[in-house]
């Protein structure tokens, strides 16, 4: 499985045939980065899928020891929350010394499938202030180390080494869902006003 993972982070980073980012004008200022994490984390978009996440774990009582009620309920939307603010905030302050933009520039390719993989693609690369694609550390250490600061306070059925790492992919591939959002709505909004 580890193998997997790696040779899949192999070609992320390195696919040749993918589009190449279209990187924004200027690099992300101090203020567009606060603005990032605070949307990122209490935007209506966040809070939206705060909600419906929160349910699905309820429905499916994961984790069992938070039950099927509203208190689990809040508790799981808590937990989500935190997780996400404590993800956003190391990814952007360490994005800062770094000089990574955390933000998703949508790709300039026209072929849908090349979008897709460039979405996939940009979940471990981002954008550095000399414009080049390089890997997303920040996003990597916000992800891994998020997770890890979870474990104090999460049940112990969640807290072991597996469910860590489960968690730490869940991050990546909700990450992939937010930026095909980010590609496509656009998109779709358009061809819903016309």
């Amino acid at each position: 499985m580890t193998h997997m993972c790696l040779a899949m982070l192999f070609v992320l980073c390195t696919g040749a045939d993918l589009a190449i980012a279209q990187t924004t004008t200027t690099p992300i200022t101090g203020a567009e980065r606060v603005g990032w994490i605070v949307n990122g984390t209490i935007g209506p978009k966040s809070l939206g899928v705060g909600m419906i996440s929160s349910a699905w774990e309820t429905a499916w009582n994961q984790p069992e020891e938070w039950e099927r009620t509203w208190e689990g309920f809040g508790k799981r939307y808590a937990q989500r929350e935190a997780d996400v603010a404590i993800s956003n905030t190391m990814e952007a302050g360490l994005g800062a010394i770094w000089g990574e933009d955390p933000r998703y520039v949508r790709s300039s390719a026209k072929p849908i499938g090349a979008r897709i993989a460039y979405a996939a693609r940009m979940v471990v690369l981002a954008p550095y202030r000399d414009g080049r694609v390089r890997p997303a550390w920040g996003r990597y250490a916000g992800n891994v180390f998020n997770n890890i600061i979870e474990n104090a306070w999460l049940p112990p059925s969640v807290t072991t080494p597996g469910r860590t790492v489960f968690r730490c992919a869940s991050g990546f591939a909700g990450r992939f869902v937010g930026n095909l959002w980010e590609e496509f709505w656009p998109d779709v909004r358009e061809r819903l006003r016309r």
